[in-house]
């Protein structure tokens, strides 16, 4: 986050160990994040984070004004050299296109070829099914 301009208020957390953990409301609300990016194999969804907030009255700038984002694949987060798409599709939100406008798909579709022994980048819908992904459901 910080590497694309923005400020990470994850860091303000009072916890130990890995970064998903939950916190009380109260200091969400605190944190008063502007935007919030979703992330990680099992992440929900834009629409699901935002009605999560509505439901729960959490009620922050980020929610209030839309600027949820969901990072896909999920393995653009961290972990592995493909964090570096992360780190432009991050730069895309926070910044106008006149500073930073990634072309995210040609730019996956690229490094996916050079760094994946020539892969093509197949841009993926989001699913939560290991028994039936999308298309494949038993009739």
């Amino acid at each position: 986050m910080e590497a694309a301009g923005g400020t990470y208020v994850n860091r303000a957390i009072g916890r130990e160990g890995k970064p998903g953990v939950s916190i009380p409301r109260e200091e969400f609300i605190a944190l008063a994040p502007e935007y919030l990016f979703t992330s990680g194999f099992l992440t929900s969804t834009v629409e699901d984070t935002l009605r999560y907030c509505a439901e729960h009255n959490l009620d922050v700038p980020a929610a209030r004004n839309g600027r949820v984002y969901a990072m896909h694949p999920p393995s653009w987060d961290f972990g592995s050299p493909r964090w570096i798409l992360g780190l432009m599709t991050i730069a895309n939100v926070l910044h106008p296109p006149d500073r930073f406008a990634f072309r995210i798909d040609e730019e996956a579709d690229e490094f996916y070829r050079r760094f994946y022994g020539g892969v093509p980048y197949r841009a993926s819908a989001a699913n939560r099914s290991f028994a039936h992904p999308p298309g494949t459901e038993r009739r």
